[in-house]
C-alpha cells in the first residue's frame, strides 16, 4: 500500500474511532438521562451565618409594627414540610461546613477542617478526593442536571487558594462567587459564570443610599446587582429552562454574613434599609453571662462582660442582618413560585439551611462562631418534598454530613465517597423517630498533633504549623464534642471539658461536667467520644445505646 493510501487508511480509522467514542459517550449520557428520568428534583437554599433565632425572628418597623422576618420561608417550606430542631454543623465555620455538605464526611475524615490552606477552603478542597467525588459529581453521573449559584468556598478565585476558572467537576451550570481580592459580599463582587469571570456587579464603593440598586429591585424588569437578587435571578432562569430531566440546584447566599473585616456590617437590599431599626436585641439566658467560673480556663481568659456600647453595636448588627434576610425570604418565594409555574414543584425536594451560626452576646461573645455552643452549631433546617410530612417538627439529631447521603437516597444513587453521615429520608415519613443517634462536633483552629497524626495515616498532607485565619472574637481552641440524647459533651485539646443537659439547660449556662449527679453521664459520653473522635464511615453512624438520666435529688 502506498504511503498516501496508508495515511488515508489511518485517517479513516481515526474518524471511525472518534465516531465510536462519541457514540459510546452519547449512549452513556442517554442511559444516564433515561435512568434519571422520573426521579425527584433537589433544590438546596443555603444562607451564611444564620441562626435558628433569626429564622423565627420578628422585626419592628419604623412605626412600631411587628413582622415576621422570614414569613415566606416558614409558610412555603416549614409549614409544608419538617423543621429539624436538632440540626448541627459538624464544624461551625464556612468552608468546612460546605465541604461536609458535599462529601457527607466529617472534617477529620476528609481533612477539610479549616477555611483555607492545605486543610480547607478552595485550596484544600481542590486537592482533596472530595473535589472529584462529591455528591454533585455522583448526581451528574447518574443523569441529573446540576447547577450552583453564589457562595462556594473561601479563597475561590484567589491565587492563594484556587484560581483555575474551569468549572469544578460535577456541575453543568456554574455562577459562583470569584474573589481574587477582598471578599465583596453584596456589591462589587465578581462571578465565575461557566468558566468566564464577569463583574464587578455593582460598585465596590457604596454608601447608605449611593451606588446601590433601585428600591424597586428586583421587580419591573430591572437589572439588579445586589448579590441576593442577582444570584436568585440566575437560579430562576435555570429552573425555567432546565432540561427535561431531574435537577440538583444549589443556591448559596452571602446573607446575612457581615461585610469583610471584623465587625463589618451586613448590607441589606436598598428596599429594606432601616426597616428593622426599632427591633430590640434578644437577650436569652446566658446573654452577657454573669458568671463563667464553671467554664474551662481557656474560655475564661479575657472573657470580660460586654459594655453598654458593645451591646448597642450587637443590636445594630442584629437589625442589619434581619434586614438582609428579608431579601432572602423574598427569594425563597420567587424560587417556589417558579417551581410551581414550571410544573416541577410537586416532584421537588427543597432544603433550606445555614452553614453555621453566630454569637450575638451569648456567653459574652460579640460575634463569630467556631465554638460548640448552640448559637454557633445548632442551625435552621427545613425540608419539604414528595412524601415529607407537613407542618411537623423533628427532634432527631442530624448533621450537615447527613445531607449528601440524603440527596443520594432521594436520587437513588450511591455516594462516591464513604459517608460518615446517614440518610435522613426515613425521617421524612416518621419525623418523631429519634433513635440513639450521636453526631460529632469539632474545630481545629490551632495545630493539632493528634489530628495531624490521624490525617497522615489516611494519606492526607498536613501543614507544619498553620493556624486557621478568620475574623473571630472567640478564643482559638481545638475541641471535639458529642451531641447525643439530651446532652452535649465537649473536650478541649488544651484541657478542660463541658457537659450540658439541654433538656434542663437549653442555653448552656451550667457546665455539669463535674457535678456528682452527672458523673455516670460524663463517663459514658467521654468514652463514646474517645472512639468517635476520628471515626469514619459506618463506625460514625453507630448509636450510643441508652444514656442514663442524671441522679438529681428531689426536693
Amino acid at each position: 500500500m502506498t504511503p498516501i493510501g496508508n495515511n488515508r487508511w489511518r485517517l479513516c480509522a481515526l474518524v471511525l474511532l472518534a465516531g465510536l467514542t462519541a457514540s459510546l459517550a452519547a449512549a452513556a449520557l442517554g442511559r444516564s438521562a433515561a435512568m434519571a428520568r422520573g426521579r425527584p428534583n433537589i433544590v438546596v437554599i443555603q444562607t451564611d451565618d444564620q441562626t435558628v433565632r433569626m429564622l423565627h425572628s420578628v422585626y419592628v418597623d419604623r412605626h412600631g409594627r411587628r413582622h415576621l422576618t422570614m414569613p415566606n420561608t416558614l409558610r412555603l417550606i416549614a409549614d409544608q414540610g419538617i423543621e429539624f430542631t436538632n440540626y448541627y454543623s459538624s464544624t461551625p465555620v464556612c468552608s468546612p461546613s460546605r465541604s461536609g455538605l458535599l462529601s457527607g464526611q466529617y472534617g477529620h475524615t476528609s481533612g477539610l477542617i479549616r477555611n483555607l490552606g492545605l486543610l480547607g477552603g478552595a485550596r484544600g478542597l481542590s486537592a482533596s478526593p472530595v473535589w472529584n467525588r462529591n455528591i454533585a459529581v455522583a448526581l451528574q453521573r447518574s443523569g441529573y442536571f446540576t447547577a450552583h449559584f453564589g457562595r462556594f468556598e473561601n479563597e475561590y478565585g484567589n491565587e492563594a487558594g484556587y484560581d483555575d476558572p474551569e468549572v469544578p467537576p460535577g456541575w453543568n451550570t456554574w455562577a459562583s462567587d470569584w474573589t481574587p481580592g477582598p471578599v465583596r459580599r453584596f456589591y462589587g463582587y465578581r462571578l465565575n459564570v461557566n468558566g468566564t469571570i464577569r463583574g464587578p456587579f455593582g460598585r465596590v464603593h457604596y454608601q447608605a443610599w449611593r451606588n446601590k440598586d433601585s428600591r424597586r429591585c428586583p421587580s419591573g424588569g430591572l437589572s439588579c446587582n445586589y448579590h441576593t437578587d442577582q444570584v436568585t435571578t440566575r437560579a430562576l432562569r435555570t429552573i425555567r429552562h432546565a432540561p427535561a430531566r431531574p435537577f440538583y440546584i444549589e443556591i448559596d447566599y452571602q446573607a446575612p454574613h457581615g461585610a469583610p473585616g471584623e465587625g463589618g456590617a451586613s448590607e441589606p437590599a436598598s428596599r429594606h434599609i432601616g426597616s428593622a431599626a426599632r427591633t430590640p436585641l434578644p437577650r436569652p439566658p446566658g446573654f452577657n453571662e454573669a458568671d463563667i467560673a464553671d467554664k474551662p480556663e481557656t474560655l475564661r481568659a479575657g472573657a470580660r462582660r460586654l459594655t453598654r456600647n458593645e451591646i448597642a453595636a450587637i443590636r445594630e448588627r442584629w437589625q442589619h442582618e434581619l434586614e438582609t434576610l428579608r431579601s432572602v425570604d423574598e427569594s425563597v418565594e420567587r424560587v417556589m413560585r417558579t417551581l410551581r409555574r414550571s410544573g416541577r414543584l410537586g416532584n421537588t425536594y427543597v432544603f433550606f439551611l445555614s452553614d453555621n451560626g453566630a454569637f450575638f452576646g451569648e456567653h459574652r461573645y460579640i460575634s463569630s462562631k467556631f465554638l460548640a455552643y448552640e448559637p454557633s452549631t445548632n442551625l435552621p433546617l427545613l425540608v419539604r418534598g414528595p412524601g415529607v410530612r407537613r407542618n411537623r417538627f423533628s427532634p432527631a439529631i442530624v448533621s450537615n454530613v447527613d445531607l449528601a447521603p440524603t440527596f443520594a437516597g432521594i436520587a437513588g444513587v450511591k455516594p462516591l465517597t464513604p459517608p460518615d453521615g446517614r440518610s435522613m429520608k426515613p425521617l421524612f415519613r416518621f419525623p418523631l423517630k429519634v433513635g440513639r443517634r450521636a453526631v460529632v462536633l469539632e474545630s481545629y483552629r490551632l495545630p493539632s498533633r493528634a489530628l495531624y497524626r490521624h490525617l497522615q495515616q489516611e494519606g492526607i498532607r498536613t501543614p507544619n504549623d498553620l493556624q486557621a485565619s478568620a475574623s473571630a472574637r472567640v478564643p482559638a481552641v481545638n475541641y471535639s464534642a458529642l451531641r447525643a440524647g439530651r446532652y452535649k459533651y465537649i473536650q478541649y485539646e488544651g484541657g478542660g471539658r463541658e457537659l450540658y443537659d439541654l433538656k434542663l439547660d437549653p442555653y448552656e449556662v451550667s457546665n455539669r461536667a463535674h457535678w456528682p449527679a452527672y458523673r455516670k453521664v460524663a463517663g459514658i459520653l467521654r468514652n463514646q467520644l474517645k472512639w468517635r473522635r476520628f471515626c469514619g464511615g459506618i463506625v460514625c453512624r453507630r448509636g450510643t445505646g441508652p444514656l442514663p438520666s442524671p441522679k438529681l435529688r428531689r426536693h
